[in-house]
């Protein structure tokens, strides 16, 4: 029975260290909440949609409001995935339950450069 209980405690350990976090940069009228800087943690949604706190500068009414989906840059660590922040303008529609989709920027990593010099 110990055996059993340390397997299963190992199993949830192991999961939630290899489980992907996903923040997003906060904006003032945007992503995170408003008047804060930094980074806000997103909650999984569905497959690759993800939800975080936002500025909501109109709040739902009676009638039927549909999320919208956001794509957002990303980049990509060990356990994070730290995405940019967006902006929500009042031409683009109403704001309410805004989406954020994570869009993976590859890191560009400088390629070595080999310098030969002739000598005389």
């Amino acid at each position: 029975m110990k055996k059993l209980i340390l397997i299963a405690a190992l199993i949830s350990i192991a999961g939630s260290v290899t489980a992907q976090q996903v923040t997003i940069s906060r904006e003032a009228i945007g992503s995170g909440q408003p008047n804060a800087s930094g980074f806000e943690n997103a909650t999984k949604w569905s497959n690759d949609v993800y939800h975080a706190p936002q500025f909501m500068p109109g709040y739902p009414t009676s009638a039927t409001l549909f999320p919208r989906i956001v794509d957002v840059q990303c980049t990509k660590t060990v356990t994070v995935l730290k995405c940019k922040g967006y902006n929500w303008t009042p031409d683009m529609g109403r704001g309410e339950y805004l989406m954020i989709h994570p869009i993976i920027i590859p890191e560009i990593t400088p390629t070595p450069v080999i310098v030969i010099t002739k000598q005389k």
